[in-house]
């Protein structure tokens, strides 16, 4: 079990039903200490399998019969769970222009009431840009098509390498390469205090009325 494509050919042999540790010990050669799996929409099903030093790895099944036949159905994301939450939710990664500069991009929870999404532009938003965008650079992928990013939730927070699925250039990519960056980049958050700097933001927006219920 070497590479991405490695870990999604030994994926296909676990059952989408829930499978037991011992058998994703077999097949992956990792025992997770947690696994979690739920169907979200009748187009997909999807199993969260945590293991020891905060490694993640989230298995996107698609059901739909052609890809099923392209083989294609299938896309795994590796994770790290971090010490930072946001009751807005958003995903933070690097992207690049067509000429190859690199650059940010943000996505932030979709949110009904349009008072509460006109300040998360306006504020928010800002300024979580200004927090991340001195360290973005560092999450450049290994080739141009790939990235890392961030997600953060209520409840929990991770470091993400970019989807990898069995027909992407991806698969070649080393399984100890992205984890090791991975665990690169929270050094890096926690050195440059980006964590600290997240929760004065997550503060000051907790003293705005209109988005105290967040």
């Amino acid at each position: 079990m070497e590479t991405m494509g490695d870990l999604i050919r030994g994926l296909r042999e676990i059952s989408r039903a829930e499978p037991a540790a011992e058998d994703v010990e077999r097949i992956l050669g990792w025992r997770p200490e947690f696994i979690r799996f739920f169907t979200p929409s009748e187009d997909e099903s999807i199993m969260v399998m945590v293991f020891e030093r905060g490694v993640v790895l989230e298995v996107r099944y698609f059901l739909n019969d052609n890809l099923r036949a392209l083989g294609d159905d299938l896309e795994i994301r590796l994770m790290l769970k971090i010490d930072i939450t946001s009751r807005v939710g958003y995903s933070v990664f690097y992207s690049k222009y067509i000429h190859g500069q690199g650059y940010i991009r943000v996505s932030l929870r979709d949110v009904e009431n349009k008072m509460v999404q006109k300040i998360l532009e306006d504020y928010y938003l800002p300024r979580l840009k200004s927090i991340y965008k001195p360290v973005i650079m560092e999450f450049r992928g290994f080739s141009d098509r790939d990235f890392f990013g961030v997600e953060a939730g209520r409840e929990h927070g991770y470091i993400y390498y970019s989807p990898v699925r069995p027909k992407s250039g991806e698969n070649e990519v080393r399984i100890l390469d992205v984890i090791a960056r991975l665990y690169h980049l929270e050094s890096i958050l926690k050195n440059r205090d980006v964590p600290h700097q997240l929760a004065e933001l997550e503060l000051q927006m907790s003293l705005l009325p209109s988005v105290m219920w967040m």
